[in-house]
C-alpha cells in the first residue's frame, strides 16, 4: 500500500479509471488518497444515471447527491418509478376505496404515498435538484418508468414487510416536469410509456418543453401493449427536435391508422408530426397497405422532406408483395415536397430482388431532381416486371 501511495496522482487516477465496480468501492474505503483518485470514475459509474422512487427518503437522497460539491456534477439522468405504496393489510374492496381517495391519504412511517407526490414538498425538492443542474449547466435526461424497474429506496419499503402498490404515472410526470420547467432546467430528453396518460396532460407538457425558447428536446415514447397478437406488439416513437425527425420502431401502420380519433397515441403522433418534422424513419415497421400508409402521411406532415424505411421484410407472396410495394411507393410519389426516399438494411439479401436490385445492395436512395417521377417509375417496375427470386 505504501509503495502504491508514492505514485503520482495522475497514475493513481489512471488506475482508478481501469478498476472494476467492486474495486472502485474498495478504493473509496481504503484511504484518503485513493478515495480522491477514484472520485471521477466512481461518479461516472454510480451517479450519472440516478433511479429513484417518489418517496421523501429517496428524493432527499437525490437532493443530497446533486447538492454534493464533488458528485453533484455527475448526475445527468434522472429516472422516477411512478408507483406508490398502499397501506398495510389492505385488500379487495378496501383497496379500491383507498385508491379512490388516496390523493390526501398519508401512510404513517412510510413516506411513499400519493399525498407526497401531489404535495408542494415534492415539487420543491425536485425544483431544488433541477436548479442545481441548471447552475452546473448540466443538461438533464428524465425518464418516468413503470413497475418493470424500481429504484433507490424501493426494495426495503416493498419487501420488508411485503406491501401492495399502485401506479401514478400522470402525477409523477406532471409534478416532475413542473419542477423542471419552473427551474428553467435544460431538459434534453424525456422518456415515458404511452397509454398511461391522456393527451391533454401530455399536450400541455410538450407545449412547454418544445417551446422555441428552450433547448431542443429528444422525446422517446414506449408503446407497451398488453395484447398478445403480433398486430399489437410493442413499439417505440422517437422525436428529435434538433434533427426534425420522427422515428417509428416496430410499429404496425394498420393499428395507427385504425386508432380512434381521440386516442392518445394518434393525437400525440399527429401533434409531433406537425412540429416541423422533415424526416420520417420507419424501422422494422409493418406497412400493411398503401391505404393505411397514406393515412399516416396525412397526419399534418407539411414539411416532410425525407422518408427512410429500414430493417424490414417485404410481406406476403412475391406477386402480392409486388402490388403491395408498388402501392407504397406510389403513395410516396404523391407526397409533395419530398426530396429523398431511402430503403436500407433489408432483413435478408434476396428481398432486394423485389426492387430489381442486386442482392448485395445495402442502401437504395431516390433523391435529387424529379423525385416524384423517379418514384412513379420505380412503382411501375415493381408492379409489372416479375421477380425471379423468391421473396
Amino acid at each position: 500500500m505504501v509503495a502504491l501511495l508514492t505514485l503520482p496522482t495522475e497514475i493513481l487516477c489512471g488506475i482508478a479509471n481501469h478498476a472494476d465496480d467492486e474495486a472502485l468501492l474498495n478504493m473509496r474505503l481504503s484511504c484518503k488518497s485513493l478515495c480522491e483518485a477514484s472520485a471521477r470514475p466512481f461518479g461516472t459509474t454510480y451517479l450519472t444515471n440516478r433511479h429513484h422512487v417518489p418517496s421523501e427518503h429517496s428524493i432527499q437522497a437525490l437532493v443530497d447527491i446533486v447538492m454534493h460539491p464533488i458528485f453533484g456534477s455527475y448526475v445527468k439522468s434522472i429516472t422516477i418509478t411512478a408507483m406508490y405504496l398502499l397501506p398495510e393489510k389492505i385488500h379487495g374492496d378496501a383497496a379500491s376505496q383507498y385508491l379512490a381517495h388516496s390523493n390526501d391519504f398519508r401512510v404513517p412511517g412510510i413516506g411513499i404515498d400519493k399525498a407526497f407526490i401531489n404535495s408542494r414538498e415534492y415539487i420543491r425538492m425536485m425544483k431544488q435538484i433541477f436548479n442545481k443542474n441548471r447552475k452546473l449547466q448540466n443538461p438533464v435526461h428524465i425518464k418516468i418508468c413503470d413497475d418493470t424497474e424500481y429504484g433507490f429506496g424501493w426494495t426495503q419499503m416493498v419487501d420488508d414487510p411485503p406491501r401492495m402498490y399502485d401506479h401514478c404515472y400522470a402525477e409523477v410526470l406532471d409534478r416532475t416536469l413542473v419542477a423542471a420547467i419552473r427551474a428553467d432546467c435544460d431538459v434534453r430528453s424525456l422518456e415515458l410509456s404511452m397509454h398511461h396518460y391522456d393527451f391533454e396532460s401530455l399536450h400541455d407538457i410538450l407545449e412547454d418543453l418544445l417551446s422555441p425558447t428552450r433547448q431542443s428536446l429528444k422525446l422517446t415514447i414506449h408503446c407497451d401493449r398488453k395484447h398478445s397478437r403480433k398486430l399489437y406488439s410493442p413499439y417505440t416513437c422517437i422525436y428529435d427536435q434538433a434533427e426534425g425527425s420522427l422515428v417509428l420502431i416496430g410499429c404496425d401502420v394498420y393499428e395507427l391508422a385504425r386508432a380512434k380519433e381521440d386516442s392518445t397515441i394518434k393525437r400525440t403522433l399527429a401533434f409531433l408530426l406537425k412540429q416541423n418534422v422533415t424526416k420520417l424513419v420507419l424501422v422494422n415497421c409493418h406497412l400493411c397497405s398503401a391505404k393505411r400508409f397514406r393515412v399516416l402521411l396525412s397526419w399534418g406532415i407539411g414539411t416532410l422532406k425525407t422518408v427512410c424505411m429500414t430493417s424490414f421484410r417485404p410481406c406476403r407472396t412475391p406477386a402480392d408483395a409486388r402490388e403491395h410495394w408498388s402501392g407504397i411507393i406510389n403513395v410516396l410519389s404523391g407526397h409533395s415536397g419530398l426530396e429523398s426516399v431511402v430503403i436500407e438494411d433489408l432483413l435478408a439479401p434476396h428481398y432486394w430482388s423485389l426492387f430489381h436490385l442486386p442482392r448485395d445492395t445495402q442502401r437504395y436512395e431516390v433523391s435529387g431532381h424529379h423525385v416524384a417521377e423517379q418514384l412513379k417509375t420505380l412503382a411501375t417496375i415493381v408492379a409489372t416486371e416479375p421477380v425471379e427470386s423468391q421473396i
